[in-house]
């Protein structure tokens, strides 16, 4: 299996031999030369992981090379072999942006030199899936502004969102907690009517019984202690827009009895006051209880399900949909790069393994928060590695490894095509690379694609 690509640049021809066939021992792809300016040219045309230079040649010193080379190039790394007489030049290259230098004569048998070349073009690939990602996430986006997704689940969630959306009618969303119900409510409130008008969001667990009502519909000036002005309720502020009550199995049941009334007569009374109030406003409401359940149960007013549940939506929980996970990875990462004002580069293929290996009882919402703390822990210009997850993570990959020998038949099924959905995702499709990041034989990987019945062309980007 190909380690990697590296151009070899050279004015003795010698060296550029014995560094070809050195190094294709080893597993890499090499191209030489002995012209820096040749070298640029083939470098805007091919891809490369790796730039082993010469610090010393003529028409052009290794240092003018990789200037040259950064000016449309910031990925494939650069090591500057050098004399000891110049070392003071390679230390000025990677104020520019080298990798790092080796001095010369080159001993490849000491293992420090291969431990340089493999970290150098380790960090060009780590960039250029990061920089795929980015890609992705950009051209993955939907249309709908707030919903990151590459899952056929959601996908078919969000045209349900453009059909609806339009409409008045009252829609229920189902999820459990943070899988992003508020986010789904907010897409349909963008995409409606109502868009310029208020959207307010309210946590009916959050709400205390006693002002339940007074916050919802508002109150008169003296109709409870405390109350020593009029004030207008969530529902009349949001006069003309959007309303989500999020958790609304949460509501006492007498509190229900005035919601519905509220939803056929399309007005409210504010508490201590008889005069009714009309009010324009589109219902959203979200949980994640059983309310059929509560229904048989007695706690939950059946009319008022009947009333809410116009149009019903579930969310999907991210365990069942793990290839949104490197999209929502790096969306987090912009999210809190410019919230801290930091510059983490992206995130290194060990740690998304260990994230889309999770479980995420929290769902996206703790993925954000494993995120931001991993931003805050990781170095300005470097990238979240496994030493900056939340401990549990990395606890759970250990307890509950994902090699399919340990788990059952039917589950490993569901988990392989998650997952060779994300490595598939990752590479764009290609196979190869796909290969190298499961850590697996290319034929393996071909076998498994077929077993699954994976067609990896579905994730090329078409040109």
């Amino acid at each position: 299996m190909e380690k990697g690509r590296i151009i070899i640049v050279d004015d003795e021809e010698d060296i550029l031999q014995s560094f070809q066939v050195i190094l294709e021992e080893e597993g890499y792809s090499v191209r030489t030369t002995s012209d820096a300016r040749e070298a640029l040219d083939i470098l805007k045309k091919e891809d490369f992981d790796l730039v082993l230079s010469d610090m010393r040649m003529p028409g052009m010193t290794g240092e003018e090379f990789l200037i040259e080379l950064r000016k449309f190039n910031k990925i494939t790394s650069f090591i500057v072999m050098t004399a000891y007489g110049t070392i003071e030049n390679a230390v000025r290259c990677m104020k520019e942006g080298a990798f790092h230098y080796i001095t010369k004569p080159v001993n490849f048998n000491d293992p420090t030199v291969w431990k340089l070349i493999e970290e150098a073009v380790e960090k060009a690939k780590i960039l250029k899936e990061n920089i795929k990602l980015k890609t992705e996430l950009n051209t993955m986006k939907s249309d709908i502004k707030f919903i990151i997704t590459n899952n056929s689940a959601m996908s078919n969630v969000i045209e349900f969102i453009k059909k609806v959306a339009p409409f008045d009618n009252t829609v229920l969303i189902y999820g459990e907690s943070g899988v992003g119900k508020e986010l789904v409510a907010r897409a349909i409130h963008q995409l409606s009517q109502r868009k310029d008008r208020p959207f307010i969001a309210v946590n009916c667990a959050n709400l205390s019984r006693e002002l339940m009502e007074a916050e919802l519909f508002g109150y008169k000036k003296g109709a409870f202690t405390g109350a020593t002005q009029d004030r207008k309720g969530i529902l009349e502020k949001a006069n003309g827009g959007t309303v989500f009550l999020d958790e609304i199995g949460e509501i006492p049941f007498d509190m229900q009895a005035k919601l519905l009334r509220f939803l056929e007569e399309k007005e409210i009374r504010r508490v201590g006051d008889d005069k009714p109030v009309k009010v324009d406003v589109r219902v959203i409401t979200a949980t994640n209880r059983d309310l059929k359940k509560m229904i048989e149960e007695g706690s939950f007013r059946d009319d008022l399900y009947y009333r809410i549940a116009g149009f019903k939506i579930e969310i999907p929980p991210l365990r069942e949909r793990k290839d949104d996970i490197p999209l929502l990875v790096n969306h987090f990462i912009e999210k809190y790069n410019q919230k801290y004002q930091k510059n983490i580069r992206g995130i290194k293929p060990e740690a998304l393994r260990l994230l889309v290996a999770y479980s995420w009882p929290g769902n996206v919402r703790q993925l954000e928060s494993v995120i931001s703390k991993a931003i805050i822990l990781a170095d300005d210009g470097e990238f979240i590695d496994e030493t900056h997850l939340d401990p549990e993570i990395k606890l759970s990959a250990e307890k509950f490894p994902f090699e399919y020998s340990k788990a059952k038949k039917s589950y490993m099924e569901k988990f392989m095509k998650t997952y060779l959905g994300v490595i598939l995702s990752i590479t764009g499709g290609n196979i190869s690379q796909a290969a190298k990041l499961a850590k697996i034989e290319r034929q393996s990987l071909q076998k498994l694609l077929k077993k699954h019945n994976i067609d990896p062309s579905k994730y090329r980007k078409q040109a």
